[in-house]
């Protein structure tokens, strides 16, 4: 058997970095063409430590390392990631809320030295990820990778797909695991749904996607979830641009619903529309042992904004070292990236039950809150831990002559109106944890 084009190419690459680096490879190991033997391209690497070091080290780096990263594209998930982002530890991401309209007012002449301030919104993201993937040489294994050509390059392909598939499984997993943690900490909008077991119920579950899928191409509050973990200020308001929005399908869903079938629902070519339906095996998520930390069965698909998914490498590098002791070459993959995703781009997971966060603490944002006057109203918010917490919170008022009324807007949202004068403590409970707030009503 002879040497496969590519392996020559590679090897006489390394030899020719030899050359105009002047170190003692070359001179030790000759040109390999398809009738050098593997005796004579091995035996100047095996009897000298110096040439072996200068070999291993090119050989991981240059083949290995390439190939790995070739590779790295084959991960169908890997179109949802970001800019790469070289320097730092912490990012922030910035998005400025459309502006309010206002009526026009001819006889409004203060307005035109009024600062009309731009609702900016910042969420942070630090480095999160930062591991590393080692694969090991041993003396003995190079001695019997030179016994033939065949075994050689069987040996190279050993320390890629080591390397490699440490690497696609956990960017693999990763991202699939933005979404298993987005519904488990509540963090994005849930919508319940039931599997569909016949022809006319199949038809209305994709109807069901195409309709989310329309109404995120408008600008709504509804489908990202900042103002729903917690986020300060107006709501944020959104959109999806069609050919960004990406369905994140497990794969025994996919195979009742032909692509040809979604991609007329969402009003595109089979073409257009295959690069954004992506088959996932499950949204379960486990850890380094391979035992499952985390059911995902509850989750039949997602369909979001591409910008949701903030996954941006940082680093991916060779670190090595020799073991003269055992006499073992170490090479260690690093990668360092930051996966998190967006409370500003829009997401939906379709799910069969909604998830429970159980409420460790509450907080009003202040200690006091005045009503301006009888009849008046104002909104109050309280803040939860975690911030998706969903154990379901009841308010109460401390004047039993309802010195203002309370009305429930959401889980943690109510509007007090002022019915008399006076103070009042506002009390919120859930879970057995409470806080309180002292309302006032003006005169």
């Amino acid at each position: 058997m002879y040497p496969s084009q590519g392996l020559l190419k590679a090897l006489n690459d390394i030899r020719e970095t030899s050359i105009q680096n002047n170190t003692l490879y070359h001179r030790q190991v000759p040109f390999v063409d398809a009738t050098t033997s593997i005796t004579a391209f091995g035996q100047p690497i095996l009897q000298n430590p110096e040439v072996a070091n200068e070999f291993i080290n090119a050989l991981v780096n240059r083949i290995a390392y390439t190939s790995v990263m070739v590779k790295n594209f084959n991960n169908p998930l890997n179109q949802l990631k970001g800019e790469e982002i070289p320097l730092g530890y912490a990012g922030q991401n910035i998005y400025i809320n459309p502006a309010q309209a206002r009526e026009y007012n001819v006889n409004d002449f203060a307005g035109l030295l009024v600062k009309y301030e731009a609702d900016v919104k910042v969420e942070y993201t630090v480095k999160n990820i930062d591991i590393q993937y080692p694969v090991s040489i041993t003396r003995q294994e190079l001695k019997k990778a030179f016994t033939s050509w065949g075994d050689f390059e069987r040996f190279i392909d050993s320390i890629v797909n080591s390397l490699y598939n440490g690497l696609y499984i956990t960017q693999y997993n990763l991202t699939k695991g933005l979404v298993s943690s987005a519904y488990k900490n509540n963090a994005a909008r849930i919508e319940t749904v039931t599997v569909p077991t016949n022809r006319n119920e199949w038809r209305d579950f994709v109807a069901k996607m195409r309709g989310f899928f329309l109404n995120m191409l408008a600008p709504s509050r509804e489908f990202n979830a900042w103002y729903k973990m917690g986020g300060e200020g107006r709501p944020v308001v959104t959109w999806n641009e069609a050919q960004d929005t990406v369905l994140l399908i497990r794969n025994d869903i996919l195979s009742q619903v032909s692509v040809q079938v979604l991609s007329a629902a969402f009003n595109m070519s089979e073409a257009e529309f295959l690069g954004r339906v992506i088959g996932i095996d499950n949204f379960d998520e486990y850890d380094a042992d391979g035992n499952k930390i985390f059911d995902g069965s509850k989750i039949l698909c997602m369909l979001a904004d591409r910008r949701w998914f903030k996954i941006n490498d940082q680093e991916t590098f060779l670190d090595q070292f020799y073991n003269a002791n055992n006499r073992v070459w170490n090479y260690y993959l690093n990668y360092v990236s930051q996966y998190s995703s967006s409370l500003f781009a829009n997401a939906v997971i379709f799910a069969t039950e909604e998830p429970v966060v159980a409420l460790t603490s509450l907080t009003f944002p202040t200690a006091t809150a005045t009503i301006p006057g009888v009849g008046e109203e104002i909104v109050l918010r309280v803040n939860t831990n975690p911030r998706g917490a969903t154990s379901e919170i009841t308010y109460t008022n401390s004047d039993e002559n309802a010195t203002f009324t309370i009305d429930k807007i959401d889980n943690k949202t109510v509007k007090l109106v002022g019915v008399s004068a006076g103070t009042a403590t506002l009390t919120a409970s859930a879970n057995g944890q409470t806080a309180t707030i002292s309302v006032t009503v003006s005169e």
